[in-house]
């Protein structure tokens, strides 16, 4: 009966590990999390942070400039990521500042543009914020919509507020005693 040494077991499971994680990390940090970063450094209109690559996602935090149209950044950023996401999910954070006035104002329009997103009546978006505008001089607000998102621009003075209402499709359930 031959006996099993431990430290030469040990010891190639430990470097077999070593090489297969640290690959792993390099893989990801060269191939995906590098690209992306250089891809996101030259969109006009936007300061990128370092993407966060998961397993099914990956997550960067945005910093717009307020001349930016927020439609046209995710546009560009879906577009030039494509590639290098592999399957991924992108998801953008905005990082912005909070400004009292506009989350007021905001927090006003919100059951309007809630119904309208709700019932897919999305043209009602541009009518709620054309009648902000006429109750709030000096507002800007700004409505775009894709194919999977509705973006609202509102700017007040030197303040912006971004928000991004994702549209999706209607989903069709099963009733439990069917």
């Amino acid at each position: 009966m031959t006996s099993i040494r431990m430290v030469p077991v040990l010891l190639s499971a430990l470097v077999s590990g070593a090489l297969l994680f640290g690959g792993w990390f390099v893989y990801r940090h060269y191939a995906v999390e590098q690209p992306l970063a250089v891809t996101f450094s030259d969109i006009e209109g936007a300061e990128a942070s370092n993407p966060v690559v998961t397993d099914d996602r990956v997550t960067v935090e945005i910093k717009l400039d307020g001349t930016a149209s927020l439609a046209e950044v995710h546009r560009n950023i879906r577009e030039r990521a494509a590639d290098v996401l592999g399957g991924r999910k992108l998801e953008l954070v905005i990082r912005q500042e909070r400004n009292e006035k506009l989350e007021t104002i905001w927090s006003s329009a919100l059951f309007a543009i809630a119904q309208a997103m709700e019932t897919r009546r999305y043209a009602d978006i541009p009518e709620t914020l054309a009648g902000l505008e006429a109750v709030h001089p000096g507002l800007e607000a700004k409505a775009e919509m894709d194919e999977s998102n509705v973006y609202i621009t509102l700017k007040l003075e030197e303040a912006v507020k971004y928000v991004v209402l994702p549209r999706q499709p209607a989903v069709l359930g099963v009733w439990p005693d069917a």
